[in-house]
């Protein structure tokens, strides 16, 4: 036989009722809040993706021919020793031809993946400050598909020539076409 709650024992088990009934809506919401926080920065991930995608749709026709050009001009080799080899003779020989002295010179490693294959070489070079400048604004170009990756350029502060002279290290690297191709 079930006794009749008293007045006082109704309101606490109200009271109890309660609590569990907002705990568990402070739960579900907390639990709500972190769902929608978690998608929302899925939505602006997923928006800056859009954007950046229909910014290289919209540019597909420029990188298309890009693409085209490297693949009709950008050069092929047997072997990166050789190409390797080839630069820093390229390096030497320019050095040569404008007088600069070539102090230290070594190879690096070449470096592959699906776009090109690199090869690299770093030198220290001293020499006329002006005709040292003038050759390094001509290394770079897409032509030639080879670029100054690291460079550190000094004024030569105990050189006893009349001109300014200067002391470069840096390293120039040249691309070449995939095993694979383009």
């Amino acid at each position: 036989m079930a006794l009749a709650l008293t007045a006082r024992e109704k309101k606490l088990l109200l009271a109890c009722v309660g609590s569990l009934v907002l705990v568990g809506g402070m739960l579900a919401a907390n639990e709500f809040l972190n769902r929608r926080r978690t998608a929302l920065e899925r939505i602006t991930t997923l928006q800056s993706e859009l954007d950046e995608l229909q910014v290289l749709f919209d540019d597909r026709e420029f990188w298309n021919k890009r693409g085209k050009w490297l693949r009709e001009t950008m050069p092929t080799t047997e072997s990166l020793g050789q190409a390797q080899a080839k630069l820093l003779e390229d390096v030497q020989n320019d050095a040569l031809d404008l007088e600069l002295k070539v102090e230290q010179q070594r190879l690096l490693e070449p470096a592959s993946n699906e776009n090109y294959r690199e090869v690299a070489v770093e030198v220290r070079l001293r020499g006329d400050q002006t005709t040292l400048l003038g050759w390094l604004a001509s290394l770079q170009s897409p032509e030639r598909f080879q670029a100054i990756k690291a460079i550190e350029f000094d004024i030569d502060t105990k050189a006893k020539e009349k001109t300014p002279q200067a002391i470069c290290e840096m390293t120039l690297a040249r691309w070449y076409k995939p095993e694979s191709g383009l």
